[in-house]
């Protein structure tokens, strides 16, 4: 209504409601590194885009359940995750 011609766009409200505890535990700053890190070049391999968070990331990828190999954006959240746990174990 304050504007003529009415623009042609819908609005909407979203409420989020932070769970009591996360569904996938990890430390959130490494959790944070991950996935930057990841995303900063995702085209490129994990192997490749995440060298240098962490050495010996390969075994890190590993033992979280991810091949080397794929992107970031094949991995779920669930997983970076268990990377992140890999990294720095929650203690």
């Amino acid at each position: 209504e304050a504007f003529s011609p009415p623009p042609k766009v819908h609005s909407a409200v979203v409420h989020l409601t932070a769970l009591e505890q996360p569904r996938f535990p990890a430390d959130a700053a490494t959790l944070s590194r991950v996935v930057a890190a990841g995303f900063n070049q995702r085209r490129k391999m994990l192997r490749a885009s995440l060298k240098s968070v962490a050495p010996g990331i390969e075994d890190h990828l590993k033992a979280a359940g991810i091949a080397p190999t794929e992107r970031a954006e094949q991995v779920s959240l669930e997983e970076f995750c268990a990377l992140a746990r890999s990294i720095k174990p929650l203690g």
